[in-house]
């Protein structure tokens, strides 16, 4: 794990942004092939910790993501696979998984499907979550948008957990076992991460090296 990092000021959002910015920079930069074979390796580590599931909540990568896109429709041949849908400054919006796609309103695509309402994400027994970076304690660095943390919380309250701090006990979740899986490269597991009491840490990391690592409640 890695444990270097920029020195943070003193609020949250500013520490985020200063965070943030080095991070994008480095996913930039990582070379294309170093890329696929921590996509590959990602893939491998996520098709054996999915095993079993009905639904999953998982999303369209970027170019610059650890998550390999072609996972997607093999997933989707085994589960109800869910992908977000952005709408404003909102919880996410959830399509099931089609190979379809269309440009979203923050110019990334998303699918070209049916929409099924924020309220689907309580359906998913595990949702893996973007990240730029995640901390030992469960806390990860996203983008900025909020999108993830107001749909986290959407999803407490339709699972009777809590809506922020950690989580309850996953076997306790209706549906079954109970999982936020962010996924990152091996480099970004690891360095502390500012959060709030809006953030919701998750409960697992995967990483190209490490594979599945649950994290401490």
């Amino acid at each position: 794990m890695s444990t270097i990092g920029p020195s943070l000021p003193a609020d949250v959002a500013g520490a985020k942004r200063v965070m943030r910015g080095p991070l994008l920079a480095a996913r930039r930069a990582r070379p294309a092939a170093e890329r696929a074979v921590a996509r590959a390796a990602i893939g491998q580590h996520l098709m054996s910790a999915l095993a079993g599931r009905s639904c999953v909540a998982a999303f369209l990568p970027l170019p610059t993501e650890p998550l390999d896109p072609a996972l997607l429709p093999r997933l989707a041949g085994t589960l109800r696979l869910l992908i977000p849908v952005v709408t404003g400054p909102h919880p996410l919006d959830w399509c099931e998984y089609t190979p379809a796609t269309r440009p979203g309103e923050l110019g990334i695509e998303e699918p070209d499907g049916p929409r099924l309402g924020p309220q689907a994400i309580g359906d998913a027994q595990v949702v893996l979550v973007p990240a730029l970076a995640v901390a030992a304690d469960g806390y990860r660095l996203g983008r900025g948008g909020g999108h993830y943390d107001r749909t986290l919380a959407v999803r407490a309250r339709l699972r009777g957990q809590p809506a922020s701090g950690p989580s309850a006990d996953p076997a306790a979740a209706p549906g079954g076992p109970d999982e936020l899986i962010a996924l990152v490269y091996d480099d970004e597991f690891g360095p502390a991460v500012p959060h709030d009491a809006l953030d919701r840490p998750v409960t697992a990391v995967v990483t190209p090296g490490g594979g599945l690592v649950r994290l401490p409640a």
